[in-house]
């Protein structure tokens, strides 16, 4: 269940926002799970009373007025008859609801937002020779570029050349460069192994913006200043825990080395390596993180969460 759209787990919690009540007129009506926590009440601050699978058939019986990241908490009736609570962004629905994640496709649930129409094909890397998610300095695409100012800054401009936002970048892997924009909100993926910039408002799911037509290396790019990450300091790997809780966790080794960290879209922790007999560790005093091989634990006020590449 890797990529599915964010939801935070207990020990990060975020109690929901009043919002407007949504109108019975629209439910009950039938749809699927993303999988994930049932909880008593609508907010994760309630207990967990069950758990689903991505796939499994639910009732929505009506919603709650209570947001989270801009969805909405549903009552639904699940398998055996057992009634609860889960968040719309978890779910699909028959017919389209603007507080529920998308309409339903079938039970195989798609885990991205879709693109555009018609897409262009893109069966190879459109990088050029050189340039790769750790290696790029800049970015051209049918809409004007992305360019590498130094010291983890990006700028973008337009096809006039006029520098239009500006972007802080947060990591990278071997394809993409990720950028966000604290002041609109806004998240960037230079993904140029499909060739597209993707774009995404807060913790929504990204979708294609632009066709990337050019990249270059940092050395080869005369437009770009400063340096980039070396690449071997910097490393993040994406885990999948207990109910398909996304972990995103950016190793980096620089300096004394400290770990980055997010589970389910929540914000970002720091935490500082200290030494360990096995594997690594990383640590804040609330949140403790031990990492080896494929595999990565997570210890939290509320328990612990076992997770796998």
């Amino acid at each position: 269940m890797r990529g599915l759209p964010a939801f935070l787990f207990a020990a990060l919690m975020v109690l929901p926002t009043s919002g407007q009540a949504s109108p019975d007129v629209d439910f009950p009506q039938p749809g699927y799970s993303y999988g994930g926590k049932v909880r008593g009440g609508p907010g994760m601050n309630y207990r967990q009373i069950g758990s689903l699978r991505e796939g499994d058939d639910i009732l929505i019986l009506n919603g709650t007025g209570a947001m989270m990241n801009g969805y909405e908490w549903f009552q639904i009736r699940y398998r055996n008859g057992r009634t609860g609570y889960q968040w719309g962004g978890i779910m699909c629905s028959q017919n389209p609801y603007p507080t529920i994640f998308r309409v339903c496709d079938g039970p195989r649930l798609q885990t991205e937002a879709p693109v555009r129409d018609n897409p262009p094909v893109i069966s190879q890397p459109t990088a050029s020779a050189g340039a790769n998610g750790f290696t790029v300095g800049a970015v051209i695409h049918s809409g004007g570029s992305f360019t590498n100012t130094g010291n983890g800054q990006w700028q973008e401009t337009d096809a006039q050349g006029r520098v239009n936002f500006h972007f802080q970048e947060k990591s990278r892997d071997e394809w993409s460069v990720y950028l966000f924009d604290a002041s609109r909100n806004v998240g960037i993926q230079l993904d140029l192994h499909r060739g597209q910039v993707l774009y995404g408002l807060g913790a929504e799911p990204k979708r294609a913006l632009y066709q990337i037509t050019g990249s270059f290396a940092q050395a080869d790019s005369a437009q770009t200043g400063g340096e980039l990450p070396q690449p071997a300091s910097e490393t993040t790997v994406r885990y999948t825990c207990a109910e398909g809780l996304p972990l995103t966790v950016t190793f980096v080794t620089s300096g004394n080395g400290h770990a980055i960290f997010s589970i389910d879209g929540s914000p970002e922790e720091r935490l500082e390596q200290v030494p360990s007999g096995s594997g690594s560790q990383y640590t804040n005093g609330r949140f403790t993180l031990f990492a080896k091989g494929n595999s990565a634990t997570l210890q939290h006020p509320s328990g612990v969460d076992n997770c796998f590449e």
